[in-house]
């Protein structure tokens, strides 16, 4: 009986489509039938609510349909009759289990919305609150399985005649989820499930509103939420002042950069409809029956290419897209490659209203899958409702560039994303195949997860190896880089020298107060390891002056590296001079300066300088109790100024702690002018040697 029924519907859904499939396959862009997609709307409006929807699914995939095709859907929204009131009084009653005038103190007969799924009634609890209630059309999951039945039977028949076809667009999966969305979709009591999900996940973003539910008015086939009155788009575009437009565009993307890469759950039927705007620049959220989820590592590789994006580089992006894609059989990777570099300089190079990052991902997709590579269907209703999401900043900012105004919103995700990583224990799994092969091993060979004790056992073992085990993994780790160091710059005194400088060491360390956090313990054993170095080489016969040289050489070799992940990452983030300096500057100054143990306070000295005081240092702090304050400023101090080169920019420091002064002042200027006489003039005695 079901296989009669799904034949007998298949049939009828094929007599209503059939024209546009075989228009489909004989379209052409640039001069064919400009008609055919409007008419393939229409056919799936009179197949009824099923289809409505798996056309609106369908706007997601442009490997499967034309430009053309693929924006006629996105736009496709059924106006259906209203239905009679009775008919709503009967489902809420059965819904809530009372009369409507019991569950409620009044009930508009009149819906202000009508679709096929639902229609929408303004009502009023007992309390007076006013609220809208969502009633589903009755009858409406009989018809829903008759027709996903249908869709499911007419796969199987393709099977055979089209094997590599469904293979190359994993239709299969594409319906199995499409039958768990749809009847999903019909239970109520889950869309108010997922608004409490949106609810906390937004809940910091400023003037972002999402309507409360009511749990005692909701069921599976009624939804009872706030009432919200407010603007729509094209009213605020045109009646909000620049400035609360300017901080509506902010908001706006600050929450879609929450949703598509922090969250990962996102709305993803974001149009004009489904948004209100409000007078003071704020705005609520409608209709969360469509909804995608993109996991973490999806996330990642989205926030890398839209990174690589904003700084045009186009290699870097299509690495990240490309590894987001399954290559079939015969895939060509060269084809695939050319297509995406020349879809990235055709972005780079129209006028801002037309640059729409969203419709250059959704193209370089189709791309791909010309080319033989499938897209996950997660990935692709992420860039579906991107590309909705895109066209309201567009009203509202016509003249912004997405990939422009998204930068400072991507860089701090960016930052975020580093903070709550763990990166020494992917650090741990990368530097041995590292340092012994040349290479780092790929991302599949890297686990997700590891035994941290088991972890840190293997390398005491392996940092035991260059000195006492039983002093531990930082002694031993200490040594082993000190001595690496070392090693070039003392040539064949260095382990005679270095026996002397640890026990030395050893001394001062034992009265070492231990500092308040991580940074400040290993900055203060490592002034106590120059301090046992610079008496181990005066007393070896070299004068104060070569000793600071020597150390001074030594340290830069060390804190060059140290120097290089913040300023990486500032240049993968802007291009702003400025920007970088604060960007590598504050990573400092949170590791390893970071407070308790360091102090600092921001200082204004303009908008091309980093400026800040350095109000408390337990490393010059150390070398004045040892009455050497001068091998202070002659090292320690002394190199920052070359990371200051290193960072595009310059250094000005005429106060020290060590030199006597109650603060450090660093004036980071950016600007390539600044004077080299002032410069220099600020740098310690040993940096001008």
């Amino acid at each position: 009986m079901k296989r009669a029924r799904s034949i007998l519907r298949l049939a009828r859904i094929f007599a209503s489509i059939s024209t546009e499939i075989r228009a489909l396959r004989r379209y052409d862009p640039t001069g064919g039938d400009m008609r055919a997609p409007d008419r393939l709307a229409q056919n799936l409006i009179g197949l009824g609510p099923v289809f409505v929807k798996l056309g609106q699914i369908l706007s997601t995939r442009p490997d499967i349909l034309p430009e053309s095709h693929v924006v006629r859907l996105s736009e496709l929204q059924e106006r259906a009759p209203e239905m009679d009131f009775a008919a709503i009084r009967r489902v809420v009653e059965e819904e809530l289990g009372t009369s409507l005038e019991t569950a409620f103190d009044s009930f508009e007969p009149r819906p202000v919305a009508a679709a096929s799924l639902a229609q929408v009634h303004k009502a009023t609890l007992a309390d007076g609150t006013t609220v809208a209630v969502k009633v589903q059309r009755p009858g409406l999951e009989a018809l829903f399985r008759r027709d996903l039945d249908a869709q499911e039977f007419g796969l199987r028949l393709l099977r055979v005649p089209a094997p590599r076809r469904l293979r190359r667009t994993n239709l299969p999966a594409f319906l199995a989820e499409f039958r768990r969305y749809s009847m999903g979709e019909l239970d109520f009591r889950a869309e108010a499930r997922v608004m409490d999900r949106f609810r906390v996940n937004l809940a910091g973003q400023d003037g972002v509103r999402i309507p409360m539910t009511f749990p005692d008015h909701t069921s599976a086939r009624v939804l009872t939420m706030d009432w919200v009155e407010g603007m729509r788009l094209s009213e605020a575009a045109a009646s909000l002042s620049g400035q609360t437009r300017s901080a509506l565009v902010e908001r706006l993307m600050s929450m879609l950069l929450r949703m598509f890469v922090s969250d990962g759950l996102f709305h993803a039927d974001l149009h004009p409809g489904n948004i209100v705007f409000h007078a003071d620049g704020t705005f609520t959220l409608f209709d969360f029956g469509m909804f995608g989820e993109l996991n973490e590592a999806g996330r990642d590789r989205f926030v890398l290419y839209w990174m690589a994006v904003a700084q045009r580089q186009t290699r870097r992006a299509y690495h990240h897209f490309s590894q987001q894609t399954k290559p079939l059989p015969g895939a060509d990777h060269a084809l695939f490659r050319q297509a995406f570099n020349d879809l990235a300089a055709r972005f780079y190079a129209v006028p801002s209203r037309e640059a729409s990052l969203a419709r250059t991902y959704l193209a370089m997709m189709r791309a791909g899958y010309r080319a033989g590579f499938v897209f996950p269907a997660s990935l692709m209703l992420h860039a579906k409702a991107l590309t909705t999401a895109e066209a309201l900043l567009f009203e509202l900012a016509p003249d912004a560039r997405f990939d422009e105004i998204s930068r400072p919103f991507i860089a701090r995700e960016v930052a975020a994303r580093l903070a709550a990583s763990d990166p020494l224990g992917r650090i741990s799994q990368i530097l041995p195949e590292l340092l012994l092969t040349g290479a780092m091993p790929p991302a599949e060979a890297i686990d997700e997860s590891w035994d941290s004790s088991s972890t840190r056992g293997m390398w005491e073992s392996v940092m035991g190896a260059f000195g006492p085990a039983d002093r531990g993994l930082g002694r031993a780790g200490l040594m082993a880089l000190f001595h690496h160091f070392a090693q070039c710059h003392l040539g064949q005194e260095t382990e005679r020298v270095l026996s002397e400088t640890w026990a030395t060491y050893d001394v001062l360390e034992a009265d070492l107060p231990l500092q308040q956090n991580t940074g400040a313990i290993l900055t203060t054993h490592l002034a106590a390891l120059t301090l046992a170095l610079h008496r181990t080489l005066v007393s070896h016969g070299r004068s104060s002056a070569q000793s600071h040289t020597l150390i001074h050489a030594i340290g830069w070799d060390i804190y060059c590296r140290m120097a290089d992940p913040p300023w990486e990452l500032a240049r993968t983030i802007t291009a702003d001079p400025a920007k970088r300096l604060r960007i590598a500057t504050d990573m400092f100054r949170r590791f390893p300066f970071g407070p308790p143990g360091y102090g600092w306070r921001d200082v204004d000295a303009g908008e091309d300088v980093v400026a800040f005081d350095c109000t408390k240092c337990p490393v010059a702090e150390f070398f004045a109790h040892h009455d050497d304050a001068e091998l202070c400023t002659a090292t320690w101090c002394a190199l920052d100024f070359p990371v200051a080169e290193k960072w595009g920019g310059r250094l000005v420091r005429p106060k020290t702690i060590a030199g006597g002064h109650d603060h450090c002042d660093f004036r980071w200027h950016s600007e390539p002018g600044l004077d080299d006489a002032e410069s220099t003039k600020a740098r310690p005695n040993a940096e001008r040697r």
